[in-house]
């Protein structure tokens, strides 16, 4: 009987959680910020952003410099034909040659070269997007010229008419809404901004495909003067 009164004794000693003071434990992981980082970024409600004269006025990724203005202004005008993007400005006093916006080539066109990256090709196969090239033509400090090619890259946004019925999906894209079936309540009428239904906004600039252009200037230049 004591032997059995001394084993459920151990046992239940043995079987005892230890007790531990809980500032004793050390704290395990980082620390969680007092505060969480906003998610969005300020810059993304910049109107700035969708305006091209925004990106035009940034700094050029690279320039090409010549003695003969006539020189340069023809590489930049054969350089642009290469890209099969016709020229819409030609403002010789000015310094500035632009061509037409032209929708980039999509993966099916692999003899187009107005965009240099998988990323951008890509892109414009999901979406539709058109290319813009200027080039800029200064005066140097040594009496020459510069010129500068720059690339704008824009998307196209078409706003969805409302439909209740299937008769009704061929009018999806409708370019005239009736004002019964016009949305209301979205995030830019509410701050007072009417979007028109189609339109083209600006989303950066294409510097790989800037360095492309600024490379074939320098090689028509080199075959020039040879």
């Amino acid at each position: 009987m004591r032997r059995s009164c001394l084993l459920m004794l151990l046992l239940a000693g043995g079987c005892a959680a230890p007790t531990t003071d809980s500032a004793s434990i050390p704290a395990t992981g980082p620390a969680l910020p007092s505060a969480a980082a906003p998610v969005a970024d300020p810059q993304a409600d910049d109107p700035r952003l969708a305006d091209p004269e925004y990106w035009f006025e940034q700094p050029p990724t690279a320039s090409v410099a010549g003695d003969d203005f006539d020189a340069l202004w023809s590489a930049a005008e054969a350089t642009a034909r290469s890209l099969l993007l016709p020229l819409d400005r030609r403002d010789r006093r000015g310094g500035l040659l632009v061509t037409e916006p032209t929708t980039s080539s999509q993966f099916f066109e692999p003899w187009r070269q107005d965009q240099q990256t998988l990323y951008d090709r890509a892109q414009s196969s999901l979406a539709t997007i058109r290319r813009t090239v200027r080039f800029e033509f200064t005066r140097n400090e040594e009496g020459g010229y510069l010129v500068a090619p720059k690339v704008l890259v824009e998307r196209y946004s078409q706003a969805e008419n409302r439909i209740s019925s299937v008769v009704l999906y061929r009018s999806a894209f409708r370019a005239a809404r009736l004002q019964e079936n016009a949305p209301y309540g979205t995030r830019e009428t509410d701050r007072g901004v009417f979007l028109p239904t189609r339109y083209w906004y600006a989303i950066g600039r294409d510097r790989p495909t800037e360095e492309y252009i600024a490379r074939e200037l320098r090689k028509r230049l080199g075959a020039s003067q040879g």
